[in-house]
């Protein structure tokens, strides 16, 4: 089986779709019956480039607008060019209005922020979700997303029938469950990262709930409890805002924003925290909180959307929208031991079935489905 990939947005800083991208082509291509991978590369490979992998340039196409243009055309000709059996769009744009020909068309949907959360993404993605998914997502082959909230959130603003749909979890990458110690050192030294943190990741933006993060800090120090707050992440549209609210705040001197780490780092500075807090007010999957759990930090996070299905019951669940109940869920944490220790364990269980080559066979047999039927 023939399959390419468009590799898109990997010669930037990563986002998540980036990382899912990259450890999906890592893991298909590490199974025994590994499909034949060609990347369908939208600028630079990235991290990709060292696989032995044959590359073809989708030329002009590095930004969206001209991969949603005249990248259609490029598609359509390179399947029959290649002799592709599948196309695999992972960033959600299905670029194939113009079709594939003779091969099987698939994109992986992790969400439908602008339609389900309006009002925080740029005029491009709210185009691209408004104007342009609602006809494209009709006519793919298959599917693919991250959980079932994101399947549900799909098929209602996307109008994608449930048959074309297919849910496939990621997978947690295991420098995640095998962060050295030793590495913690030199990781604190290069972010000047406290010796007792409250850890937040994720872009710093009103999604991501940061706002009440810090709001509840605060309460915690109240307390008397001498914990410091490192928000991680890069700085995202509005982002202006939080940091006006971390600048009102009393404890201000003790919220550390570190913006974009490198990925390599993110383990040791999981470990590091003695809680990891994640109240999102929506996510498609919400990888963080099992990312948190592989590195052995208990874990708080919002009982919204599809962070129930990613936590289970490794975490503990809050309204995010109840700044008391993410102070109150830090603060059992942080005091109770016990409870600390538990949530540990079930979070170190629960992050081990998330696993890029459970994920990579799934997609391989979503593959094979649709190229027998």
């Amino acid at each position: 089986m023939r399959v390419g990939v468009i590799a898109y947005g990997l010669d930037r800083p990563f986002t998540g779709i980036g990382r899912y991208t990259v450890e999906m082509v890592r893991a298909l291509t590490a199974l025994p019956d590994a499909p034949e991978l060609i990347l369908l590369t939208a600028g630079d490979a990235g991290p990709l480039a060292d696989l032995p992998l044959q590359r073809v340039p989708l030329h002009g196409c590095r930004l969206m607008p001209a991969l949603l243009t005249h990248g259609q055309a490029q598609l359509r000709m390179l399947a029959a060019r290649l002799r592709l059996d599948v196309v695999h769009d992972p960033v959600g744009v299905a670029p194939f209005g113009l079709g594939l020909g003779r091969a099987r068309s698939v994109i992986t949907i992790h969400d439908v922020i602008p339609l389900s959360f309006p009002g925080v993404s740029t005029r491009m993605d709210a185009l691209i979700y408004r104007r342009w998914l609602p006809f494209a997502a009709r006519r793919v082959d298959r599917v693919l997303t991250v959980s079932e909230a994101s399947s549900a959130d799909i098929q209602q603003h996307l109008g994608v029938k449930p048959g074309r749909v297919e849910v496939i979890a990621p997978g947690v990458s295991a420098q995640f469950q095998t962060a050295a110690s030793a590495d913690a050192g030199s990781v604190r030294e290069k972010y000047a990262l406290p010796d007792h943190y409250i850890l937040s990741v994720g872009n710093v933006e009103e999604r991501k709930n940061v706002r009440r993060v810090i709001e509840a800090y605060a309460q915690i120090r109240r307390s008397n409890l001498p914990y410091k707050l490192v928000i991680v992440g890069p700085h995202n549209w509005r982002f202006s805002e939080i940091i006006e609210a971390a600048n009102l705040s009393d404890f201000r001197d003790d919220v550390q924003f570190t913006g974009y780490v490198d990925a390599a780092d993110l383990p040791a500075i999981y470990r590091g925290a003695d809680v990891f807090a994640f109240p999102s007010l929506y996510e498609g999957f919400g990888l963080p909180v099992i990312e948190a759990m592989a590195a052995g930090t208990p874990a708080v996070t919002s009982n919204r959307s599809s962070l129930p299905e990613a936590a289970g019951d490794a975490a503990l669940k809050v309204d995010p929208e109840d700044t008391d109940a993410i102070a109150d869920a830090i603060t059992r944490i942080l005091t109770d031991a016990a409870l600390a220790d538990d949530l540990r364990a079930r979070g170190i269980a629960r992050a081990a079935g998330f696993t890029w080559e459970r994920m990579a066979r799934a997609v391989l047999n979503s593959y094979l489905g649709i190229t027998r039927g």
